[in-house]
């Protein structure tokens, strides 16, 4: 297993390893990246959100 692919968020890290999508079609492989950002897209959106919480 190796590393194919690091996204660096602002509250973490992301590895994605070869074997995450060695033998699935490029469809599934999209709509497995698509998941992935918009599961970061989450959590950044709640991180903002606790901050704005915390400012009041």
């Amino acid at each position: 297993m190796a590393v194919a692919a690091t996204y660096h968020y602002a509250h973490g890290t992301v590895s994605v390893c070869d074997d995450a999508y060695r033998g699935i079609s490029p469809e599934e492989k999209k709509r497995r990246e698509e998941h992935m950002w918009r599961a970061a897209y989450e959590i950044a959106l709640g991180a903002q959100i606790k901050r704005q919480e915390t400012e009041k």
